[in-house]
Order: structure tokens, then sequence, then C-alpha cells
């Protein structure tokens, strides 16, 4: 089962009708900060800084589990925890969480990782909130923003397929362009997911909740 997002909030009124049904206490979370950009952390320190114990981050990942009652949470260091290690974690885990960032780059350091195979076998939840949801898809588009100035194409994990979507979604020109353009490209269904909305996924069955809805 994977449930794709924009935001990490899903502590909010918008996702309860879904998420309570799904996430219960005594359950294990993984989460897999691999996301990050480059330039910003590229030692121990500054990976703590953002993952770290009191990392700027940690607060609003924590945040909506918590809500739910869960406690057992891990982060898989990407600084200090082997491969191995880091697979086992997977193995363990219940939720598996994907955080957002740099899509691209959250690939190559699963792939570094060789995290993928432990993946695609793991029957857990997996919740990715924008770079973590889109790079669950086998493919997908990446609208022109601040980090990516040119509209293109990534490759993904492969978790789920046969449909793209257009995160943060606000209605802009240059989303209703790019939506446009993917539909006409790869002729796939296309699912706009807002701050405040998220995509279930469960075998061949899609339900949109809060703000998200597909394109036609």
């Amino acid at each position: 089962m994977n449930i794709l997002l924009s935001s990490y909030d899903f502590h909010e009124p918008w996702a309860h009708e879904i998420m309570k049904s799904l996430l219960h206490p005594g359950m294990k979370v993984i989460v897999i900060p691999f996301s990050f950009e480059n330039d910003l952390v590229k030692t121990k320190d500054d990976y703590d800084q953002h993952y770290g114990i009191q990392g700027k981050h940690v607060p609003y990942i924590l945040r909506p589990f918590h809500y739910y009652g869960i406690t057992d949470i891990t982060f898989i260091d990407y600084f200090r925890d082997s491969h191995e290690l880091a697979k086992e974690k997977v193995k363990q885990a219940d939720i598996i969480f994907l955080t957002g960032g740099l899509p691209d780059q959250y690939l190559q350091r699963l792939e570094e990782f060789e995290l993928i195979a432990s993946l695609k076998e793991s029957q857990a939840i997996f919740i990715g909130a924008s770079a973590g949801a889109m790079v669950q898809l086998d493919t997908y588009h990446i609208t022109p923003d601040n980090d990516y100035p040119k509209y293109q194409y990534g490759k993904g994990i492969g978790l789920v397929s046969g449909f793209e979507i257009e995160v943060h979604y606000c209605h802009s020109l240059a989303q209703d362009e790019g939506i446009q353009r993917v539909i006409a490209e790869r002729h796939l269904p296309t699912y706009t997911i807002a701050n405040d909305g998220g995509l279930l996924v469960s075998g061949q069955q899609r339900i949109c909740f809060g703000h998200a809805k597909q394109v036609y």
C-alpha cells in the first residue's frame, strides 16, 4: 500500500478518514531521509542539523505519527549506517516514510545503499511526501521550479506505476502546462495533489483524499 502526499501534515482533518484506519500505536516507522541537497548536507554535522535528534526537519516528520499514537520511529542515517544495517531497518518496518526534497538525488542514494530491492520486497505501508511521493513511481515529471529550472522526466523506484502526479498543486500556469504535457507525451492518468491532499494506492485501486483529484 502506498500513500502519496505533498506535505507532512497528514495528521490534519483532511487526512483523518484515510489515515486513522491505517496507522495504529505499536507500528514501527522507518524514515529514509535521503532526499537532501548535496550542497546543504555534506557531513555528519550537516546531517544532524537536518535529521539528527534536534534536526530542524525532525519535529515535522514525527508530529503526524505521534498524533496517531506511533512512537517507534527510527531514521536511516546516511552517514553512519552501513548498507546492511539500512537493509535490516527496512525489513523491520511496518511503515516506511520517504521525505521531501530532491527526487533524483533520492534515487541515487537509495541505489548507492542497494535498497531498491529491499523496498520492493517490503510489505510495509509506504508514505511519501513531495519527492518521497514522486520517487515511488516508476517515472515522474518535474514541473520547473527553483530546484529544477527545466521540465524533465525522472526515474523512480517503481513501487507504483501506470499514472503520474503533480505535487504541491496550486493551479499555477506552469503546473497546468506540465500536467497537459505529461498527459500528451506519456498518455498516463495524472493526479493533482495539493498540500492538503493525498492519493492512496492499493493494488489497482487509487483513492484521492483531501484536495487531490484526477485530471481528465
